[in-house]
């Protein structure tokens, strides 16, 4: 499964990873796994401000990923 990462979290992780998953599993056990595997962005994967991303919808974290769909994880923007 690709996951995508935009912002700070595209810096301490790239832009782009591939996760072998079950099939359909949630946000929040993506984002556990990630968080595993990546000490450093643990935190940061963590926060509910950091956003999940399917398709083109937020979705919350007991959201169902299919094994096709690509996950996106958008931290905060700030800006004027």
């Amino acid at each position: 499964m690709r996951v995508q990462f935009y912002g700070k979290l595209a810096g301490c992780l790239g832009k782009e990873v591939v996760v072998e998953l079950p099939a359909a599993c949630s946000i929040a056990e993506i984002r556990e796994r990630l968080a595993t595997a990546y000490p450093d962005a643990a935190q940061a994967l963590g926060s509910r401000r950091v956003r999940a991303c399917v398709g083109d919808t937020v979705v919350p974290d007991n959201h169902l990923v299919q094994p096709n769909e690509t996950i996106e994880f958008f931290p905060p923007v700030s800006g004027g």
